[in-house]
């Protein structure tokens, strides 16, 4: 349970919120009705035994890749529960607790991940809401002016591109229009069973490429991405692979401050459609 809970936690204090919540809402059941704080008693209770266990997140995971989509899961109990306890504290008709709590958003608004809203001139919408890595929104609005601007390139599609895996998630924020060229699946069964090109053999070269930088078979590369229909490839700079993708026809594009931009010549898949692999 232990492990789960982490993995739940991640890098924010949604958990840590949600605890608050739980006491605050005990204690105010206590306080008020003398009750011994049902409320709060079955929330935990609940959230336990039916998400924060080993057990349910293996029986969930089967169905939905819990590896991959487990937020969905404690957005459940944690988030209804906060929103719930939060607006029972500061809008219960006390004007102090209004104020209060009118201040605690615009401070949590203020302190976010670059959401303020105004600055020294004016009134404006944040560039980066999302608090993205600094590469995403060059790397990004580049391939997609490129994918524009270079001939045959037809409205209805759009770039398919192959990132590392941690700026792939990222991207997908950013910018849905950009295609996905690396299943998730194929990142897990990389992670899982190293390079051993058994399976989703042709995601495994360019893994290998974008990930690490391997210098590997270049023929090999060619034949995943023109298999897979890849327009961009997106490596990070320090892994200096201009010579190596020169000699296979991908020519670099334009460098963000720790990536470079390739464009890839590729041949079209057999059935002619470009299908998104991010699910």
């Amino acid at each position: 349970m232990a492990g789960v809970l982490r993995q739940y936690q991640g890098d924010s204090l949604y958990l840590a919120a949600f605890a608050v919540c739980l006491v605050l809402l005990y204690w105010k059941e206590k306080k008020q009705g003398g009750s011994t704080g049902k409320k709060a008693l079955a929330a935990a209770a609940l959230s336990v035994v039916f998400v924060f266990n080993e057990a349910a997140y293996q029986i969930v995971g089967k169905i939905t890749n819990a590896a991959t989509y487990y937020r969905f899961f404690w957005m459940l109990p944690v988030l209804f529960l906060i929103a719930y306890e939060l607006t029972e504290a500061f809008f219960d008709g006390r004007r102090n607790r209004l104020v209060l709590g009118a201040l605690a958003f615009a401070v949590c608004l203020g302190f976010g991940a670059n959401l303020f809203f105004l600055n020294r001139a004016n009134f404006n919408l944040p560039k980066n809401m999302y608090g993205l890595d600094q590469n995403v929104m060059p790397i990004a609005d580049a391939m997609l002016k490129d994918w524009q601007e270079t001939d045959g390139s037809s409205q209805q599609e759009l770039p398919r591109a192959a990132f590392d895996i941690y700026l792939e998630y990222q991207m997908r924020t950013y910018e849905p229009r950009i295609l996905w060229a690396i299943s998730r699946n194929a990142y897990l069964y990389q992670a899982k069973h190293g390079y051993d090109f058994k399976k989703y053999v042709h995601q495994q070269h360019m893994i290998a490429a974008v990930n690490e930088g391997l210098k590997m078979n270049q023929q090999a590369l060619r034949r995943s991405l023109d298999k897979n229909g890849v327009d961009y490839l997106v490596i990070r700079t320090e892994f200096d692979m201009d010579s190596y993708l020169s000699q296979i026809s991908i020519m670099p594009v334009t460098q963000s401050e720790d990536y470079t931009l390739y464009r890839v010549k590729t041949a079209k898949n057999n059935d002619g459609e470009r299908k998104d692999l991010g699910g």
